[in-house]
């Protein structure tokens, strides 16, 4: 999906030519980042949270609006329909914060969570989310996913 050597990325096939990420140098940044790729189980999980986020306007909902602006001002070839690139970039914008949601869901035990470890964990995932704090309303995925293990 990503190529940091040639700063692009594919984000659907909609998209007649690769998307110009280098504007958005934090998707390069993540990649080279990681250590090592996290498991197909947690990814999922992560997707589907960042993007319910990302759908409902919910925590990181500026810095995605600003990110997106950066890659369709760099990408003028973005058709803005049938589907505009809110909807179609939507995987790429919030693609730095599912793979820090993924690794950090890779890092939880097999059991169950106390309440004292599931606040260390929402708080240790603030930080790497670069948030002020982080309390998942009952119906949040991350909440839920918590209280599932």
């Amino acid at each position: 999906m990503i190529c940091t050597r040639h700063q692009q990325a594919s984000s659907v096939p909609r998209h007649s030519a690769p998307l110009r990420i280098r504007p958005v140098a934090e998707l390069t940044r993540t990649r080279l980042r990681a250590r090592r790729r996290p498991t197909a189980a947690s990814l999922s999980w992560a997707s589907t949270t960042t993007t319910r986020w990302y759908d409902h306007h919910q925590h990181l909902h500026a810095r995605w609006h600003t990110r997106l602006n950066r890659l369709t001002t760099a990408n003028p070839h973005i058709p803005p329909a049938p589907a505009s690139p809110t909807l179609t970039c939507r995987n790429l914008i919030t693609y730095p914060e599912t793979l820090t949601l993924a690794t950090a869901l890779d890092r939880l035990p097999p059991h169950p969570l106390t309440r004292t470890q599931q606040i260390a964990f929402l708080h240790d995932l603030a930080s790497r989310l670069n948030l002020p704090r982080r309390a998942p309303a009952d119906h949040d995925l991350l909440w839920q996913r918590l209280h599932a293990r």
